[in-house]
């Protein structure tokens, strides 16, 4: 062996022990590094009691606005620490019956008594899981907050309409609220105006004197199939309802949280995405469809002839879907007994039902047994032959529509959708 392969041979071992040295240092000071950061708890939070600093989960944007109302109510809000998930002696129902009493004059101390209230139990049960973060007790508390805000009335849906609720010292006459039904008649989209009694029961306000309410709630719907509402429209509205609650000297608070012009967009992107119509044609096929014949099956399967033309299935005063000529040429008596069709469009208005599914299965079923009487095909949009695998993907569709309505708070075929898709 030469001195060259002898010197080599040393220099790699050198370097190979080199390496692992350098590689058991790094490993200790790692493992230093790593005890140093993980310190044994002194408690175990699952089996000792569990505290919560309520300043640290329930101060954000709006109950900071809450508390900030009326100084009167400081010894209302939220204490420097929260009770315990153990801690049972606030009785929560009297709270309860208390904050609902006071609402009436001081809509903010609803809100700041019911989460004082209900935090002993909100708590306990999130406390049952370990992993529960601090962000998923805040959200839990403040969806407590939101259920237990003041009623609206029936005809004021949160989640399509804007509203105002003006609390007043002294009851409100309907005759005190004329400059603000005026300002409502000029703007395009639908919005009412409800008064409660001393009953705590909603009220129409309209043109009757000596009607006298102590709260008075004002909506404006954001939005339509025409689009959202105008900002300048928008702006009226509010400032409108603004002015009123100053002239009353009553205290205005609005409903829901975001900014309004924000949600109409939204609301109308909703309106886009849902607003959808099922068609199925009754195509002829070698001989041609004769009008008197059709308009004896659609008689003797519940539908009507109405003056606009159309045909309509109702059920309990609903329409469920409609039947034209697919060239939208309106039918007539006398049209029908003298002419030949080459086309009929069965259609639904999928937000207008409230069973789209069962009602688009009642309508296939009544299309097929037409096209069979006729002599015609069942066709779709295209102008291709409606098999089952088509029908099926149609039902999907359908339970997609559904799904959305419904996690929007719009049920499809409610006086609110039928409203918003007027």
């Amino acid at each position: 062996m030469s001195d060259l392969q002898l010197a080599l041979i040393i220099l790699g071992a050198f370097i190979i022990g080199g390496v692992l040295v350098y590689n058991w240092l790094q490993e200790k000071k790692l493992r230093k590094e790593v005890n140093s950061d993980f310190i044994v708890p002194q408690k175990d939070v699952l089996t000792d009691d569990f505290h919560i600093n309520a300043d640290a989960y329930i101060i954000d944007k709006d109950m900071a606005e809450v508390t900030q109302k009326s100084k009167h109510f400081e010894q209302h809000t939220i204490p420097n620490e929260m009770p315990t998930a153990d801690d049972e002696t606030v009785d929560i129902q009297a709270n309860q019956t208390e904050a609902a009493k006071k609402a009436k004059s001081a809509p903010s101390y609803v809100e700041s008594k019911i989460l004082e209230s209900q935090a002993d139990s909100t708590v306990a049960e999130l406390v049952k899981e370990p992993s529960i973060t601090e962000p998923i007790i805040k959200a839990a508390l403040h969806e407590k907050i939101q259920a237990a805000q003041v009623n609206l009335p029936e005809s004021a849906h949160p989640q399509i309409d804007l509203t105002a609720i003006l609390y007043a010292n002294k009851n409100i006459h309907s005759q005190d609220l004329n400059a603000l039904k005026e300002s409502l008649t000029h703007i395009s989209l639908p919005s009412t105006l409800h008064g409660l009694d001393v009953h705590d029961k909603w009220h129409l306000v309209d043109d009757t004197v000596g009607e006298a309410f102590k709260q008075v709630a004002c909506s404006l719907q954001l939005a339509d199939r025409g689009g959202p509402v105008a900002k300048n429209l928008l702006n009226k509205f509010q400032f409108a309802v603004e002015d009123t609650g100053l002239a009353l000297n009553t205290h205005v608070e609005w409903q829901g949280s975001g900014d309004a012009m924000q949600r109409a967009i939204e609301l109308d992107q909703f309106c886009i995405e849902v607003d959808q119509m099922i068609s199925v044609h009754i195509a002829q096929a070698d001989a041609p469809i004769h009008g008197t014949k059709f308009k004896g099956l659609a008689e003797a399967n519940g539908m009507a002839l109405k003056d606009d033309g159309k045909f309509y299935f109702y059920a309990n005063d609903a329409v469920l879907y409609t039947a034209i000529d697919t060239n939208n040429i309106p039918f007539t008596a006398e049209g029908l007994r003298s002419n030949v069709l080459k086309s009929i469009t069965l259609q639904i208005e999928i937000p207008k039902v409230n069973n789209c599914e069962q009602v688009f299965n009642q309508m296939i079923v009544i299309a097929q047994k037409m096209a069979s009487s006729l002599g015609a095909n069942l066709v779709d949009d295209n102008q291709k032959p409606l098999g089952d695998l088509q029908i099926e993907k149609i039902r999907q569709q359908l339970k997609v529509i559904h799904a959305t309505m419904v996690a929007r708070g719009v049920m499809p075929g409610s006086p609110s959708s039928m409203r918003l898709f007027n």
